[in-house]
């Protein structure tokens, strides 16, 4: 038992160095908008996220299967209960962004990195970064956070809910460390949205579509509804 906690404790650790470095180049269709933001850096970017987007996939997939982990593939038709799991996990976020925002408000909460980048970005081009949050963004770091990390972790040996449990929060934390820094509020904010999606992912049966319409609602809802 012993040597199987250590087995999956060694597990956590690689897949969560490597999530950070292929998020990082999943990233780089931004990294490109933000050195000239034109509309043909714009064109090369978008063309380049959904090169990363096959990639990212084709990382899953082959995750899955070399690890015996059960997960859907894209042609299987959605049920009812997909799409009331999107409906529900998308409602928690944004009801999670609206109290983080509250907070952030009260409390006078410097902004993380990332929302100064994303509200610099907004500012400057709203569609092309409309764009990026609420479509390309959401599948590339659902097919990495979600589908490549618990897919590497939770293979057949280790299905028992305490490795579930376990592997939603470091990821959850992974998540929000990316998305934050160290800063506690916006690392709590963006670690409780990550353990949602984690869950969901688990809930749908390892449907990344659900995670990743989930992520899209919830990136628009926040947009639309949330005060910046």
């Amino acid at each position: 038992m012993l040597q199987k906690n250590l087995r999956f404790i060694g597990n956590l650790l690689i897949v969560s160095v490597l999530s950070v470095i292929i998020v990082n180049i999943s990233s780089l269709p931004v990294y490109i908008y933000l050195i000239m933001a034109n509309w043909f850096t714009l064109l090369v970017s978008f063309s380049l996220y959904a090169v990363i987007i096959v990639f990212l996939y084709n990382i899953y997939k082959t995750t899955a299967e070399l690890r015996q982990f059960d997960f859907r593939p894209w042609r299987t038709r959605l049920n009812k209960r997909a799409l009331l799991l999107m409906v529900i996990g998308a409602v928690i976020i944004v009801a999670l962004a609206f109290g983080h925002a509250k907070l952030t408000a009260v409390w006078h909460i410097t902004e993380s990195g990332n929302e100064r980048a994303l509200d610099l970005l907004l500012r400057k081009n709203p569609l092309a970064m409309t764009l990026d949050a609420v479509i390309f963004g959401p599948i590339a770091e659902e097919l990495s956070f979600r589908g490549f990390f618990f897919s590497y972790v939770l293979s057949d040996q280790y299905l028992g809910r305490e490795y579930q449990a376990a592997t939603i929060v470091i990821n959850g934390l992974l998540f929000g460390y990316l998305h934050s820094g160290n800063s506690l509020v916006p690392l709590a904010y963006y670690t409780l949205f990550g353990m949602v999606l984690g869950t969901i992912y688990l809930l749908s049966k390892h449907d990344i579509r659900v995670n990743s319409v989930t992520h899209m609602l919830a990136n628009l809802g926040i947009l639309w509804l949330v005060p910046s």
